[in-house]
């Protein structure tokens, strides 16, 4: 994609470092590919100046109509506060709405509309072309090759944030 860049040379580690070059390496590689996952996912939204939460949410709702707010903060480990803002957002653009449970008025369940199915369906389409085009180029062993890499290395990550850190799948989208 033009405007970005995908390899910026590393300076090596100072002589005392307990950091070996090739993980440094590794490391900055890791950084770059987030970094850019980041800016290229929010341009194929079909809202880019959206949260990615906003497209997260979209994507709950689509497979769990009448979710409640504290479940979508929940799910989407955001704040209620944060939450409440999205889904402010998203009612303004007319992509969601919310009632109060009838059974229950402290709740707030959630629901699309026929704009937030629109949005949610682009952005699911523009979601798989994006992974087709990334990963999917990608051959299956260079796949598996991958995913166990990132699994690793997920795993030593989650030792060091500790118990409480939810270790999230992706399996909404």
């Amino acid at each position: 994609m033009p405007g970005f860049t995908t390899h910026t040379p590393i300076p090596p580690a100072p002589e005392n470092s307990e950091v070996d070059q090739v993980t440094l390496q590794a490391f900055h590689a890791l950084g770059r590919l987030v970094h850019l996952h980041r800016q290229a996912m929010q341009r194929c939204l079909s809202n880019p100046d959206a949260h990615h939460g906003e497209f997260m949410s979209l994507r709950l709702l689509a497979t769990g109509e009448g979710t409640s707010q504290r479940d979508l903060a929940e799910t989407l480990n955001l704040s209620r506060p944060r939450v409440t803002r999205i889904l402010q957002g998203l009612e303004k653009a007319g992509a969601v709405r919310r009632e109060v449970d009838p059974a229950d008025q402290r709740i707030t369940r959630v629901f699309l509309t026929a704009e937030g199915r629109r949005q949610e369906l682009q952005n699911h389409a523009a979601f798989e072309e994006y992974v087709n085009q990334t990963i999917g180029k990608l051959s299956d062993q260079e796949k598996l090759e991958l995913t166990r890499l990132l699994d690793e290395v997920s795993r030593h990550i989650a030792e060091l944030a500790g118990p409480g850190v939810p270790d999230h799948e992706t399996r909404a989208l």
